[in-house]
């Protein structure tokens, strides 16, 4: 009787294996991303990998929109890829103050930017933050709040380089990034509130920076 030797069979089985691990892989993405959406409160995830570019990289029109205006530092350039966008920003700090301007890819304005201190906000609307947020999170810290602008370009051109008591054709808006720990999970979350307070919407920042974001 000839017995006959499958040589295959070890070889079948390394691409089971592999198959295995795969499909072990996918499941274990598939189950993260689940658990970060599954986080109560929060129906969106901002994902953010930002990295520095040279000013000859950066859109013609974002070139020319910063141009016009006077900061106090060197201007500095990032992309930051998103799940579903590219942007281009200018980061510079005039009076003291951090700038970020926003564009699309392709150098369209999209809004701006300006870091200030919580005692910057009218009383009123630093009230309301600050109640909304007490009323989500036990314990929470605030790491940085921006006032956004936004609106048509030449306007807010124009109050950029103005009178900046003037924000009349303006969208103001307060974007508010705070830490704190949720389900036993440590959390940077982004909150944008109406100029009076109101909230508006709420996103989990999952951030992939590749270098160190200065101004």
């Amino acid at each position: 009787m000839v017995c006959e030797v499958d040589y295959t069979a070890p070889c079948k089985s390394r691409n089971r294996n592999m198959r295995m691990r795969k499909v072990s892989v996918k499941s274990a993405f598939i189950l993260s991303l689940l658990l970060l959406l599954s986080i109560r409160g929060f129906s969106q995830s901002k994902y953010e990998k930002e990295f520095r570019i040279k000013a000859k990289n950066a859109p013609a029109k974002a070139l020319t929109f910063i141009d016009s205006l006077t900061f106090d530092s060197k201007i500095k350039w990032y992309k930051e890829i998103g799940l579903d966008h590219i942007t281009i920003e200018a980061k510079a700090k005039f009076n003291n103050e951090r700038h970020s301007i926003e564009f699309s890819e392709n150098g369209t304005f999209q809004d701006a930017e300006i870091e200030v201190k919580p005692n910057v906000l009218p009383d009123s609307t630093n009230s309301k933050i600050t109640g909304a947020l007490s009323q989500r999170h036990k314990k929470y810290k605030i790491e940085k709040i921006q006032i956004q602008y936004t609106g048509d370009r030449n306007i807010v051109l124009s109050f950029l380089r103005g009178d900046r008591n003037n924000s009349e054709g303006i969208t103001i808006n307060y974007e508010v990034v705070i830490s704190t720990k949720m389900d036993g999970n440590y959390l940077m979350l982004e909150y944008l509130f109406s100029e009076r307070g109101e909230f508006l919407q709420s996103s989990q920042i999952i951030s992939r920076r590749t270098d160190t974001i200065d101004y």
